[in-house]
């Protein structure tokens, strides 16, 4: 018979995946062997193995994973939102937040996709394929609240997040989280002014 201690314990494959993760955060993908995630992880190679064919595999999980919290972060952030406007400054008011927490390093799948330059590398079009559903998402925004031209503003509003997520090394997360929020403010007060 099973001990309740064993029954409740996450099987082999949700504890790699979630020691990997996090490893693969705090000291980046190629710095992260895989036999550090087994022993974060409790588990044998033969089990990282059985559950994921190559690293490879390890990091496309993470990263679909990464991808599919961010969909509900998204709906999270804009939920007491009234207008598309205001959704699309919540957005980035809920990037600043997270850009003043002391243990963020910034977005993860960017963090992936800086390890993995070649445009053709799984990683980095994964990523890719991401980013652009962000920017159609925030463009949709845009046109919603009647942007001048929200493709343009979509494109902004991805370029300051992402620019304030690269940013948090050298200018720290108080005045990248700062910079954030008033350029958001200002975009969206001159994208959606009447002309």
């Amino acid at each position: 018979m099973m001990s309740s201690a064993t029954a409740d314990r996450p099987k082999a494959a949700q504890r790699i995946q979630s020691a990997a993760k996090d490893l693969f955060y705090r000291h980046g993908i190629r710095a992260t062997g895989i036999e550090e995630v087994c022993r974060a992880a409790e588990a044998t190679k033969m089990s990282l193995y059985r559950s994921y064919p190559s690293k490879d595999a390890l990091v496309a999980a993470i990263l679909e994973e990464d991808a599919a919290a961010y969909d509900a972060w998204f709906a999270a952030a804009t939920a007491g939102a009234a207008t598309p406007a205001e959704k699309l400054q919540a957005l980035a008011e809920a990037v600043a937040d997270k850009l003043e927490r002391p243990e963020y390093r910034g977005c993860p799948l960017l963090l992936a996709q800086a390890e993995f330059p070649d445009p053709t590398h799984p990683t980095h079009c994964l990523v890719a394929q991401h980013k652009t559903r962000m920017r159609q998402q925030f463009a949709a925004l845009a046109r919603e609240a009647g942007a001048r031209d929200p493709d343009w503003l979509g494109d902004a509003m991805a370029l300051l997040i992402d620019g304030a997520w690269s940013s948090l090394p050298y200018m720290g997360g108080a005045r990248a989280a700062a910079v954030l929020r008033q350029g958001t403010a200002a975009i969206l007060r001159a994208s959606l002014a009447p002309a």
